[in-house]
């Protein structure tokens, strides 16, 4: 059975975003009000401390939602990471994991606190694997996370630039490719509507490979539709009603084979203290939560709602080349 590497969007579950988009994730309190970093340099540990502090927070409590306060008693010294320094590379190991490396770029190497810029390498069988520059210099046009280490901070975050809420060519997002696996194979792992594959940047030369590789025929393509045959059968997929502002979405997408078509509407909430008590726990699919006592959520950042995702999955099952094999 073939298998296509997933290429999956930057996280849709994020903390904050860059002020030059307008963006931001949440309303949560600024970690620099109750966050102590000390770092041992001879060890290579970075100990991050917390004061008893409150948070404002959407929570999500036996299916209702409100804006209110959460409590944190202090955290002293179990929040441990662990780093290295190679040349003007920082390697961090968040809370100790060697076997989960972050790669950073853009601070000072003889001082830690700064502003660090993930590189997108990972370590596989002891190796260190690095996207080429060039990749990286274009998927950087669209988001970046950034790691900031001082005093009385220690987060990473996703910065998104403007150029990815602009981006609409939707027919060579990582969505298509997604899409390609789940009509070949018959599985969809993660679900094909979900995590913003559909708002990722341009992935047209992968796409083409995959194509290639794979022999599909493109019949037709536009932003927003697309005409191809996978396995000796003809497919129609199109993306319509989209509603986009910032960080928010509502699409609606639909994948057609002979008489059968499969279609479901899927939408993405940033959650603020204005909105929250408008949420509904109908059709909710995923969220970035922590949970606190007594089973509340506290939500942090995106809300994602889905209507007819199972019958659409069951769907893309039922009309895919694998099915009946």
């Amino acid at each position: 059975m073939n298998r296509y590497i997933y290429l999956l969007a930057s996280t849709l579950f994020f903390f904050a975003c860059s002020d030059d988009n307008s963006a931001n994730s949440s309303e949560n309190s600024d970690t620099t009000k109750y966050q102590h970093v000390s770092i041992d340099k001879e060890k290579h540990r970075i100990v991050v401390d917390q004061d008893a502090h409150t948070e404002e927070f959407c929570t999500l409590y036996q299916g209702s939602f409100n804006w209110g306060e959460i409590s944190y008693e202090a955290d002293q010294g179990t929040d441990v990471t662990t780093y290295e320094i190679h040349g003007d590379t920082l390697v961090v190991f968040f809370y100790g994991n060697t076997d989960d490396p972050h790669y950073y770029l853009g601070g000072s190497t003889d001082k830690i606190y700064g502003t660090w810029k993930n590189i997108n390498c990972s370590k596989y069988q002891g190796k260190t694997i690095c996207q080429p520059q060039e990749e990286r210099d274009f998927r950087e046009q669209y988001d970046e996370f950034i790691l900031t280490i001082s005093e009385n901070k220690f987060q990473e975050e996703i910065v998104y630039k403007p150029a990815y809420f602009k981006y609409d060519d939707y027919m060579n997002s990582v969505y298509i490719p997604n899409l390609y696996a789940a009509l070949e194979n018959g599985y969809t792992w993660p679900s094909i509507g979900m995590f913003g594959t559909l708002f990722s940047p341009e992935q047209t030369s992968y796409i083409k490979t995959i194509e290639k590789e794979h022999n599909i025929d493109v019949l037709e393509q536009t932003k927003t539709a697309k005409k191809f045959k996978l396995g000796g059968k003809a497919y129609e997929v199109k993306v319509k009603d989209v509603e986009r502002d910032s960080l928010d979405y509502k699409v609606t997408i639909s994948v057609q084979s002979g008489d059968k078509e499969c279609t479901y509407e899927e939408r993405q909430v940033n959650v603020t203290k204005k909105n929250c008590k408008d949420q509904t726990t109908e059709g909710l699919q995923d969220y970035d939560a922590d949970r606190v006592f007594n089973e509340e959520l506290a939500i942090k950042g995106t809300i994602v709602y889905t209507n007819g995702l199972k019958e659409f999955d069951k769907c893309i099952n039922e009309i895919s080349v694998y099915y009946g094999r």
